[in-house]
């Protein structure tokens, strides 16, 4: 959740300091990002049931504040 949350949106960037290999493949595997590159260069993005898995959460967590 946190590796999706700290997305912005649908353009590559580099994942959060502290994200593993392990978290990025569980949720590329999951369909809601994509990865590319090696390394130290790794990037990832949002694909569309990302995006909206967390717009639906954002509002969840926003609905439980009220």
């Amino acid at each position: 959740m946190v590796l999706l949350h700290s997305a912005n949106g649908t353009d590559w960037q580099s994942p959060p300091k502290g994200t593993g290999l392990k978290t990025l493949a569980e949720a590329e595997e999951q369909g809601f990002i994509q990865i590319r590159g090696e390394f130290q260069k790794r990037q990832f993005r949002l694909t569309s049931l990302g995006l909206e898995y967390v717009n639906r959460d954002k509002r969840r967590l926003e609905a439980r504040r009220m």
